[in-house]
């Protein structure tokens, strides 16, 4: 039905990083700006002044309407604990199932769109609560030592929110997720101590990432993400060239050119929010979705294609929309 944002008030420019910005390997470069999330702050608290958007926008009530609640935050609040049922008490919502998501990363809204549409088909859950969170830039970054990681530049925090509902007004043609376990330990949590995340330590953690890693993932996204778009486009029954809208995860301006190029969808019409916002991980979807309607990017009857890769390219997803097909624009 519509999708939502919420940006932590902390714009951060490059200055933050010093000289790091300009001579950080490609891949980590790019960004001009980005937000951090406050000390203190919680991913709930950010999907709540998101999903808030939403209430406003369609009149919704959180007492009723939202069945299920689906979350993803890639750092999350609490260990053990997902925030989804956090979210539902600051909502006041009463949802019959929630889900929390830990895995899926950059493509975590999309999986939920996949998880949204299973269970919608399966059971007698009829509207759906999408969240996703980006946390890791501001609780990560801003360590003075992280600070000097070339990784540490890219990150953005923010928060996007869908609401799905089973109906016909922006029927989903098709969503499919692709696993590639061989990639699964590509990226991990590091510390300098060489110690595990649980353990007692004086440093930091960051996200690892050798330099033949990085070329490695450069190379694996820009190859199956527009093999996933493909595929979805196969099952909806069209080619890229009906494509009005692409939106993908936003990891890096090279890799959103190459993935255009090699789709044959013109560049003004992929969604990029890099420079402004970094890499938002699996938020950059719903946040760019927002940013094309807003524009006039996306309107009624386009069609809306999803795509992207998370962590190293274990996750690749996709999906095919017909954008509020049948409302005048």
């Amino acid at each position: 039905m519509d999708t939502a944002s919420y940006l932590p008030e902390q714009v951060v420019g490059n200055e933050f990083f010093g000289t790091l910005a300009e001579s950080a390997p490609v891949m980590f470069r790019g960004a001009e700006l980005r937000h951090f999330i406050a000390p203190g702050q919680t991913a709930t608290d950010m999907i709540a002044r998101a999903t808030g958007k939403l209430v406003d926008r369609l009149g919704i009530d959180p007492r009723t309407e939202i069945d299920l609640v689906l979350t993803n935050v890639s750092l999350p609040d609490q260990p053990f604990l997902g925030c989804g049922a956090s979210v539902a008490k600051a909502l006041g919502a009463r949802p019959k199932q929630v889900i929390d998501l830990h895995n899926a990363g950059c493509v975590s809204f999309v999986v939920m769109l996949e998880v949204a549409r299973a269970m919608m088909t399966a059971s007698d859950i009829r509207t759906a609560l999408l969240c996703t969170a980006q946390t890791a830039a501001g609780r990560l970054g801003t360590e003075a030592e992280n600070r000097r990681l070339p990784q540490a530049v890219t990150p953005g925090d923010g928060c996007g929110v869908g609401y799905v509902v089973a109906g016909r007004s922006s029927p989903v043609r098709s969503v499919l997720t692709r696993v590639y376990p061989e990639y699964a330990d590509d990226m991990a949590i590091a510390c300098a101590e060489d110690r595990q995340w649980w353990d007692t330590r004086s440093r930091p953690l960051y996200v690892d990432f050798t330099k033949q890693r990085q070329i490695e993932i450069h190379e694996r996204g820009t190859r199956i993400v527009p093999e996933v778009v493909r595929a979805a486009c196969d099952q909806a029954g069209i080619t890229t060239e009906d494509i009005d809208v692409l939106v993908t995860n936003q990891s890096h301006p090279v890799i959103l050119r190459k993935w255009s190029s090699a789709l044959g969808v013109p560049e003004e019409r992929h969604i990029n929010t890099f420079p402004e916002h970094g890499n938002l991980f699996g938020a950059a979807h719903a946040i760019s979705i927002e940013r094309a309607v807003h524009t006039g990017a996306l309107r009624p009857g386009h069609v809306l294609a999803l795509g992207g890769f998370s962590h190293a390219g274990d996750y690749a997803a996709a999906a095919v929309i017909d954008w509020q097909k049948g409302v005048s624009a």
